[in-house]
């Protein structure tokens, strides 16, 4: 204890010591300043100025923080001393404590961020050091430090982090709008936020005091390739380049630059984006020749027809009088202009429909050679640009080979590339290769229209109109589920600045990915379906045919025993058996011999009313051609090439349960829209017509719609099969799934409910008041008569159960005393006419209560001592119905009494097992309305079981 003492007074007496050389320096510093500025005598430094007095202007922003007090020196001394220790949690209890007790004290804030640091805590460091950088915004260290922490530690919280980090580059340029790190760390933050507008005046900010800086001139180059929605983002990249160009071609040729062949290839699609495609030839050639050290051959620039300077050799250089006399080698020539930048020449002259110019150079590029591959490899827009510039000028031949080249070395096949392999091969008149080029290309991406036409425009041509219609059908739907996109826009492939950012991108960020990457999770607009190469040799068309029935029959294979599996208990396979059955669904809605030209059409998603005119050409082609396919006659071969009664082996019986089980599978996992579509598509079907299909398709639908709660569904398909009569008993179909959906009474007792079923009876009635006109003389009107006619009594409880429900007693005891007319002998009639009258005359506006009541009563009486037929309810449902209703009605000794033979005579069928629970229950609160709390607890004490 007493060398603790010791120890605590050694640092009472050196904190007292620092603390007094504090106050003698801070009295020294002021003399200083006051005879620096010619002051009076000390005294005069401490008098306040007097009011009204001059006042100096003094220094301006927050005044600098004080020294913290010795209380608080010795404390952040002991948080050291444990976080040195290891012992974080004690050292963050004392920095918190610190904290308490002034909040202003900055090394306590970075040792607590450094604690939080130490336990993997991240989040709260960073807020911690954020807090820390507040305290001193002059210190643009600190906000440095917390920007790139919050960049260096992402983890999930990404978005918040790189907002911090943002904030904190802004803090720092308040602080010091000159500090370059701050300016770069802004701009990739505003980058990577996707403000690329911010991004973008950052650099050119930069760029105004150091122009002659290649690393932020490409990085603008970056940031304008990726904001493609702002035109002037290419002319702000090319007019940093070429502002970089012009200060540094006059001091020395570029090979002391690093990559800078590359940036004059961006710079040249820069130049090239705009279409001045002369004016970038001779930037080209210039920049090219001030690279290899000839900058001062200025003379080259009047030869802006051809490209002699950079032959091979020097047959057409030898006509100028200048390169006689050249004092540069003859390697400086030809030889050293890189194949990426003579392939943009190349380009250039194509589409300057200077085609021989651009041979001479094409001449240098061997598709078979490595250094071609390693060029296509390394440079795909460039290629790709060639390719296209080739094949428009009727080179389809080089074309080709640049394109397989692209389809060889691609790991992920590109719809963009396949689509132009296949218009080469239409050049060449190689349509089958076309064929299976534009179909790969449909595979690869579900939503490439142009495939689509083109595959269109070759089967119109070889009288494949049923084929080309389809493909119509699905551009025009794609079109326009794309124009009604917001905000979509395709990118046109054929666009100088789209195929310039791609390139951009893919060398200043190094992250080069294929257009068929970012396609490949995305869900297709219309439906996928078996595509068969009509094109193809009859062998082929065979062997497809076979491995596809193959390929099928294996499927439903595995779709029956994963069905098998599940309903033994192995539930966890239910996602695997969905994904077979998708297949063979989707497999069968794909063929169009079983469905009608517009159901087909509707399955394909095209709406005739979304069929427009666009002063665009390729949409008024689509539309002209989908229009002349339209009016041109089909043929008829809804089920060519199919077994009777089955389809690739099974049978259509098999195929609808397919159908159907899949639909329940998509309804249990609340994929309602889904679900409808599949039973829509079987009911659609031609080979689904039959009578007994139909049943089960409207029954698997119910299912469906009440798996998904969807009500209106429910009662739409219970009028369906009300109307046609699908079912024997299609008005309780009504009943029961107003009763299973889990919907409001609404649904049933709603007004087009009640019309629609009125409108059936009224129907009913019309017609036998005609039968009656015609058959009968109403003399012999007598209950002989009556029996001959078959009216639907269940109609009739139906609606008077929906009035009742609605509480519109009247008129239900209306229509069930016609219904006990036509069987008066019916439990249920008697039961629903004895609750109507009571409920009525329980009602305040009965004018007649005790006659209501009494005749409620007479009709329960007749269905309590009805006879035991076949149609007669248990007693024991029949005394518990009895004395509910004399509980209804207040007599609860009578209630009692018949709840008592309820249990008897429930004991003795052992039919419900409900009687019990609802006699315990009705019970209970007889008692307590009756005031007989212990008798009421004594009987939930007995029944309750926990």
């Amino acid at each position: 204890m007493d060398s603790l003492a010791h120890d605590d007074n050694s640092d009472a007496d050196s904190d007292l010591e620092e603390l007094q050389g504090d106050i003698a320096k801070f009295d020294e510093s002021v003399r200083e300043f006051l005879a620096s500025h010619g002051g009076g005598g000390d005294s005069q430094a401490y008098d306040r100025p007097t009011r009204g007095g001059s006042r100096g202007r003094g220094s301006r922003g927050p005044r600098k923080a004080a020294k913290p007090r010795g209380d608080i020196t010795a404390r952040l001394s002991r948080v050291n001393q444990a976080f040195l220790a290891g012992d974080y949690d004690h050292a963050l209890e004392l920095v918190s404590e610190v904290i308490r007790i002034n909040a202003e004290t900055h090394q306590a804030w970075t040792a607590m961020a450094s604690i939080f640091r130490e336990q993997g805590e991240l989040d709260r460091a960073l807020a911690a050091m954020v807090y820390a950088a507040h305290l001193r915004p002059k210190d643009i260290g600190g906000w440095l430090s917390c920007a790139s922490y919050a960049l260096d530690n992402i983890g999930d919280n990404e978005e918040a982090n790189v907002k911090t980090a943002r904030l904190c580059y802004s803090a720092a340029l308040r602080a010091d709008p000159h500090n370059v790190e701050a300016r770069l760390g802004k701009a990739a933050v505003c980058h990577s936020q996707g403000h690329y507008s911010q991004a973008m005046l950052e650099y050119n900010y930069l760029l105004k005091q150091r122009p002659a800086d290649l690393d932020i001139v490409r990085k603008l180059a970056e940031t304008c390739a990726d904001n493609k929605e702002n035109s002037s983002a290419t002319v702000s990249a090319k007019t940093a380049y070429r502002r970089f160009f012009d200060l540094v071609i006059p001091t020395g040729s570029g090979d002391r630059f690093e990559g800078v062949w590359y940036d004059i290839g961006i710079y040249i699609d820069l130049c090239a984006s705009s279409g001045s495609y002369r004016e970038t030839i001779k930037e080209l050639k210039a920049l090219a020749r001030w690279m290899v050290g000839r900058a001062s051959e200025e003379y080259w620039d009047g030869f802006q027809d051809d490209d002699r300077e950079w032959d091979q050799d020097n047959d057409r250089r030898n006509e100028c009088p200048e390169f006689v006399n050249s004092s540069f080698p003859e390697s400086l020539y030809g030889e050293s202009l890189p194949l990426d930048l003579r392939m943009r020449l190349a380009t250039l002259r194509l589409r300057l429909l200077e085609k021989n110019e651009a041979m001479l150079h094409l001449k240098l590029f061997d598709p078979s050679a490595q250094n071609s591959r390693d060029f296509i490899a390394e440079f795909p827009s460039v290629a790709y640009d060639l390719a296209e510039e080739l094949m428009k000028s009727g080179i389809s031949d080089k074309a080709t080979k640049i394109l397989e080249i692209f389809r060889e070395t691609s790991d992920i096949p590109d719809s963009t590339i396949l689509l132009q392999l296949g218009r080469c091969y239409i050049l060449a008149g190689e349509q089958p290769k076309a064929e299976e080029c534009f179909l790969s290309a449909i595979d690869v991406d579900e939503d490439s229209i142009d495939a689509r036409i083109e595959l269109a425009n070759m089967y119109e041509k070889a009288k494949e109109g049923e084929e080309a219609l389809i493909l119509a059908a699905e551009a025009m739907a794609l079109q326009d589920a794309q124009h009604h996109q917001a905000g979509h826009m395709r990118m046109d492939i054929s666009g100088r600045l789209g195929a310039t950012h791609d390139e951009l991108r893919r060398r200043m960020s190094q992250h080069d990915q294929s257009t068929a990457t970012g396609g490949q999770n995305k869900q297709s607009r219309v439906p996928r379906r078996y595509r068969p190469k009509r094109l193809a040799g009859a062998d082929t068309l065979r062997q497809d045919e076979q491995a596809r029935a193959i390929k099928l029959s294996q499927q439903y294979d595995i779709v029956r025993d994963l069905k098998l599996r599940i309903s033994q208990g192995q539930t966890d396979l239910a996602q695997q058996w969905m994904n077979a059955s998708r297949d063979l669904v989707d497999d069968f809605r794909s063929l169009k011999r079983f469905y009608s030209w517009d159901k087909y059409l509707h399955f394909l998603r095209k709406k005739p009313a979304s069929v427009s005119t666009t002063p665009q050409a390729p949409e008024s082609e689509l539309s002209q051609m989908y229009e002349r396919l339209t009016r041109s006659p089909q043929a008829d071969n809804s089920m060519a090439g199919t077994q009777q009664g089955m389809h690739q082996g099974i049978s259509f019986d098999n195929w609808l349960n397919i159908f159907l089980d899949y639909a329940i599978g998509l309804a249990v996992n609340h994929q309602r829209e889904e679900a409808y579509q599949v039973c829509e598509a079987a009911k659609d079907s031609v080979v689904f017509q039959a009578s007994n299909h139909e049943f089960l398709i409207h029954i698997a639908w119910t299912v469906c719609a009440i798996y998904t709660n969807d009500e209106e569904r429910c009662v739409a398909i219970a009028r369906h099969l009300m109307r046609d009569g699908v079912m024997s008993d299609s008005n309780r179909m009504f009943a029961l799934l107003s009763k299973l959906c889990q919907s409001p009474v609404s649904w049933y007792t709603s007004g087009p409910a009640q019309k629609f079923i009125l409108r059936q009876i009224r129907a009913i009635d019309n017609s036998y008041e005609e039968l009656f006109a015609t058959k009968f003389n109403p003399s012999d009107a007598g209950e002989a008569t009556f029996s001959k006619i078959d009216m639907d009594v269940c109609l009739l409880m139906l609606y008077g159960h929906i009035l009742f429900t609605s509480t519109s007693y009247t008129y239900a005891i209306s229509y069930f005393l016609r219904a006990r007319s036509l069987d008066p002998r019916n439990a249920m009639v008697n039961l629903s006419l004895g609750l109507a009258y009571v409920h009525y005359g329980l009602k305040r506006q009965s004018t007649n209560r005790q006659y209501l009541l009494l005749q409620g009563q007479a009709f329960i009486s007749l269905y309590l001592e009805a006879d035991e037929g076949s149609g007669a309810r248990p007693l024991a449902e029949r005394y518990y119905n009895t004395g509910r209703l004399f509980q209804l009605l207040g007599l609860s000794q009578l209630g009692s009494n018949l709840y008592s033979k309820a249990i008897e005579a429930n004991d003795v069928e052992r039919r419900n097992a409900d009687i019990d629970t609802l006699v315990a229950i009705n019970s209970f609160m007889s008692f307590l309305t009756a005031g007989n709390k212990a008798a009421a607890f004594s009987l939930l004490r007995r029944k309750l079981v926990l």
